[in-house]
């Protein structure tokens, strides 16, 4: 098969997977975006998040991580708080709303690990092995892009 058919496969199914994202954003996470979500889900997996930490886990600047902030207290998502010995850091941690998104969004990447394994049922453990291959190939290769 030619490299170029399997590309161009590749990029279909990127667009795809983004698109189906999109749809369940949509349709799970009433006017939450992923970043949102991500964040939701960052903060209820760590203990004293501040902005610096979020902005190195989502890998965008401060003001991008105060902005997400912002919105996800509007929204009453998550709260701040400061520490006793450290009055001058802002932490976060989810309110009951939030630990309802956070929570639906554990279930959700469950249902959709146990929905997407089964296409590997498809394959012998051989195929998998070089689908595997192949796949950390791929990100190798992205890494390395984005670092240059």
């Amino acid at each position: 098969m030619e490299s170029k058919k399997i590309l161009n496969k590749l990029i279909d199914v990127f667009q795809l997977v983004e698109e189906m994202n999109k749809k369940l954003f949509v349709k799970e996470y009433d006017g939450l975006n992923m970043s949102d979500v991500h964040t939701i889900d960052y903060i209820g997996k760590n203990n004293e998040v501040n902005i610096t930490a979020i902005s190195r886990h989502m890998k965008i600047t401060k003001s991008g991580a105060l902005k997400i902030v912002k919105k996800l207290l509007d929204r009453e998502e998550i709260e701040q708080f400061q520490l006793p010995h450290n009055r001058k850091e802002k932490y976060f941690s989810l309110t009951s709303q939030g630990r309802k998104t956070f929570e639906k969004h554990e279930r959700l990447h469950r249902e959709g690990e146990e929905r997407e394994s089964k296409l590997f049922e498809n394959f012998s453990q051989d195929e998998r092995e070089v689908i595997f291959k192949f796949l950390q190939v791929v990100e190798e290769d992205m890494k390395e892009k984005i670092k240059n």
